[in-house]
């Protein structure tokens, strides 16, 4: 066996330092029998990095419903089984890459009356962490600095019921590892895919890993639906740019991984399988890997040539090799060179044919491989033979089978591929055919129309034939049972490379057996028609087993002239036959059900609960029977109670309207309501304060001077539009503001008012801080909710100015105009005018009077009036007395007079 020259130590000692675990996983739910399941959970634990403490004997997973993300249950699952990964090539085992396969499981029933909404469900599980030295992403020890990355387990699948049906589903399982680590600049390739039991279609794509919710915990402190996180790429990484590859990393819709990785390191991504049945999605899973790569994997591909079998030139891919029918044989011959690694005494290669443009089991293909052998040199030569079926794999057309030529080198095999086209020519075959007889016109439709009557019958024959081969007969209702319509087929009667059966059809309109009523409507002048459909196949057994069937639609048609097929809709809403409707506790279901038949028959319109009664829940509605043109209308009324504790929380409501047409067949419409009922979600209101006039707010307070109005408007906004009551809290009867409680739905304001007065001020620095609470709560039935916001107002006094005062000292009374009198003032040279230098008045003081006196004390003027103005009223010259007194102090200082 090649071995491989590996420089990988340096690494390995790095990856050992840490501790952390997770390397990837996926989920698994599996039908056993009934409504029983069996939940499985497979986790990859790394053996390098992980520590022994992350083991974990049990996990408890959880369900949701997609629809709303409501959780369903939880369910322990346990460990069963604990085994390591091995390598595809056990000899590759070198140590640095190993891993555990730890399976967990647990059964569980998904009953029809829990697990029936339409959109499905989903299990998830959230751990943390995933290994610390990842390449392209962030994924840093929680207990230090950085971005830490857990992993969630998820897998979606569909309801156990629907239509009314069991849908049994298996999700897809036994997706394979990956074993081997990968090299630098070596072509890398894994089969990623897993297996479904029931046949679905599996497609699958590469996506951003998840991450959890809570990276700080190992597992979240309580269950998170999701929408999950994702990881975050590092830079230069991304969904585009997985591993750095060229090319990267990517995944085929088959499962099947390739790449040629550029640098080493330990990389993590995520494969996404959706599953599909008759072309519709029904499930989801991912799983999660991480991927090592190293470097220096010394090894040459082999060579592989092709040639057709007898020739001495080689085969030139694009060239068409052609084998007529009846060749004798059709075979190619394989040539395999290889450069063994130096030192080795021996490399085995072999061959492996794939098909390239068609999608089949290579059945009949024969690998002669006696003249394999192993080789030493590049000069020896492993030869094979392939040789192909009479029976091409593709009919009529060239197609193309890959040969792998793969040697034993470690991890994986290198290889190379040769891509054959070849044209087998198929031995001759003609189509079966339908006719009256063998020889007879053949006949290419069996479509019928009748129309409605009592004592209706149709009887015809149906003959397949074919000029070699025995024939195959299948009769497929398409949407509609046989017996329930009065059909019927004979046992089809088989003879030499023949076929003959006998159709019967009894349309007795009056036959209380008959449901003329199922198959599709068509719109037709007369009215409307029901259309029932049978395919017919016809094959005939060739000798390649070839299915090319004559498949032939047989469409019988009823025709009910003047009948039209009633319908029930809900009035507000579109006319569709299904609603799905969500209401919150407290609210009320109101709906108007109204059923209206164009042919004006007498209609029935009536309803009931499919998992409920409608007494049982306080819920009416009146059944009504009447003419269908201009139709019924009957209301469906449900007060919701708003502490809701009954068990359901779906509720579906069956309407119908049927009519009664001629010949007593009944045709039935169908509305189906599900009602969805969650507890309302609910957040406080908010709180706004505003100032209506020019005083700002500053943060949550106000400040003003005395006697200034101050004027805000508290509003109060609920989000969900409850009513809501505002107030001030602990109000008192004396308090000096103006406010009014208010009560309004979804928004309730009031004004806040008050004009502070020098009464209101307190305290030696005569100033007032008010702290006001305002609250506001709504009246949310389920959940009340309520809110404060405190806001401060000071009032502070008056600025009084200056507390010294330096008037004029002298004036001069003598009538030439300039400095006639006494007064406090000085002149603004700024504005050239006169101002008062006197404090002003305020809450602490205010002006009382000025008094003049002599210089023996006698009182020779006085004044009440601030700006006074004393012409000196004829004193003589001399020096004169003032005193200005406020109520809280006083000014003294003199003045002369002189002429």
């Amino acid at each position: 066996m090649r071995k491989l020259l590996l420089l990988f130590f340096l690494l390995v000692g790095k990856l050992t330092v840490f501790a952390s675990h997770i390397v990837g996983g996926e989920f698994e739910l599996l039908h056993v029998e009934d409504f029983d399941y069996q939940l499985n959970m497979v986790l990859y634990f790394d053996e390098l990095n992980g520590t022994p403490g992350a083991r974990q004997n049990s996990i408890t997973a959880y369900i949701y419903r997609k629809s709303d993300n409501a959780q369903m249950r939880s369910i322990l699952l346990n460990v069963t089984e604990d085994v390591f990964v091995p390598y595809s090539n056990v000899e590759c085992d070198d140590g640095q890459l190993v891993t555990s396969r730890i399976f967990y499981t647990a059964p569980l029933t998904l009953s029809a009356e829990e697990y029936d909404d339409p959109e499905g469900y989903y299990v998830a599980w959230e751990r943390c962490c995933r290994n610390y030295t990842i390449t392209n992403i962030f994924s840093d020890n929680p207990a230090g600095a950085g971005t830490s990355a857990g992993q969630t387990f998820y897998l979606e699948f569909p309801p156990v019921v629907r239509d009314g049906q069991q849908f049994i589903n298996s999700t897809p399982r036994l997706f394979p590892p990956l074993r081997d680590y990968g090299c630098v600049d070596n072509f890398y390739f894994a089969d990623f895919g897993g297996i479904d039991d029931d046949g679905d279609s599996l497609v699958y794509s590469l996506v951003t890993p998840y991450s959890t919710v809570d990276t700080q915990n190992a597992l979240p402190v309580t269950p998170n639906p999701g929408p999950y996180p994702e990881v975050i790429w590092k830079p230069g990484f991304s969904l585009e740019n997985i591993v750095g590859g060229d090319p990267d990393l990517a995944i085929s819709d088959k499962g099947l991984l390739t790449l040629t990785p550029r640098s080493t390191g330990l990389y993590v991504f995520a494969v996404e399988c959706k599953e599909f049945r008759d072309g519709e999605q029904i499930g989801v899973m991912r799983r999660d890997f991480q991927m090592l790569v190293v470097s220096n994997c010394i090894n040459e591909p082999p060579v592989v040539r092709a040639r057709e079998k007898g020739a001495s030139g080689f085969y030139s891919e694009g060239t068409q090799l052609f084998f007529p029918f009846g060749a004798a044989e059709r075979c190619i011959e394989i040539l395999v060179n290889d450069i063994p690694v130096s030192g080795d005494v021996s490399e085995d290669v072999n061959i492996q044919p794939i098909p390239i443009n068609f999608d089949a089991d290579l059945e009949g293909i024969t690998i002669d491989v006696s003249q394999n052998v192993s080789i030493v040199n590049e000069l020896d030569t492993a030869r094979f033979e392939i040789c192909f079926p009479e029976c091409p794999y593709v009919r009529n057309k060239p197609y193309q089978i890959g040969i792998i030529a793969l040697d034993d080198a470690c991890p994986q095999p290198a290889l190379d591929t040769v891509i054959v086209t070849l044209n087998i020519e198929p031995p001759p075959n003609t189509t079966a055919y339908y006719a009256e007889s063998r020889n007879g016109t053949r006949i290419n439709s069996y479509n019928r129309t009748v129309i409605s009557q009592a004592n209706g019958s149709l009887t015809f024959d149906i003959n397949g034939y074919d000029a070699e081969d025995p024939v195959t007969f299948e009769i497929t209702p398409l949407g509609f049972d046989l017996e329930e319509v009065g059909m019927s087929f004979t046992e089809p009667v088989f003879g030499d490379r023949e076929v003959t059966t006998t159709f019967s059809w009894n349309y007795d309109c009056n036959a209380n057996n008959i449901n003329l009523s199922a198959g599709r409507d068509v719109e037709v002048p007369t009215g409307i028609r029901k259309a029932f459909d049978i395919l017919l196949s016809l094959d005939d057994e060739d000798q390649c087993l070839y299915e090319d069937p004559r498949n032939t639609i047989m469409t019988l048609n009823i025709d009910f002239p003047d009948q039209t097929k009633p319908r029930v809709f809900e009035s507000q809403r579109p006319a569709d036959s299904y609603l799905k409707l969500n209401y919150n506790y407290g609210q009320t279901v109101d709906l108007d059900i109204r059923g209206r038949d164009n042919d004006n028959d007498q209609i029935n319109l009536f309803g009931r609960g499919a998992n409920f009664n409608f007494g049982d829940v306080g819920a009416s509605f009146e059944n009504k029977e009447g003419s269908g043109n201009p139709g019924l209308t009957s209301k469906f009324l449900w007060e919701i109670p708003c502490q809701y504790e009954a068990e359901l929380d779906s509720f579906r409501l069956e309407f119908f309207v049927e009519d009664l047409d001629d010949c007593q067949l009944t045709n039935i419409d169908t509305l189906e309501i599900d009602i969805l009922l969650s507890p309302p979600t609910n957040a406080p209101p908010d709180i706004f304060i505003n100032s209506l006039n020019s005083v700002p707010i500053i943060g949550d307070s106000i400040g003003v001077i005395v006697n200034t109005e101050i004027e805000l408007n508290i509003r109060a906004l609920d989000a969900e539009g409850d009513t809501i009551l505002l107030d001030l809290f602990e109000r008192s009867s004396t308090d000096p503001f103006e406010f009014a409680a208010a009560r309004e739905k979804g928004t309730a304001q009031s004004v806040f008012r008050w004009t502070p007065d020098c009464t209101d001020l307190t305290g030696a620095n005569l100033t007032r801080t008010i702290d006001l609470t305002f609250i506001a709560r709504d009246l949310n039935c389920y959940n009340p909710q309520g809110i404060s916001k405190d806001f401060t107002i000071h009032v502070i006094d008056q600025n009084a100015g200056e507390t010294d005062i330096l008037p004029p000292n002298l004036f001069t009374p003598n009538g030439d105009g300039l400095n006639e009198y006494f007064g406090m003032y000085n002149m603004n040279e700024a504005t050239n005018e006169l101002e008062n230098i006197l404090p002003i008045d305020n809450c602490a003081g205010q002006f009382e009077e000025v008094v003049i006196f002599n210089r023996w004390g006698r009182k020779v003027f006085s004044s009440t009036d601030r700006d006074f103005k004393w012409t000196g009223d004829g004193v003589p010259s001399g020096v004169y007395f003032y005193q200005i007194n406020y109520t809280n102090r006083e000014y003294r200082g003199s003045v002369s007079v002189m002429y």
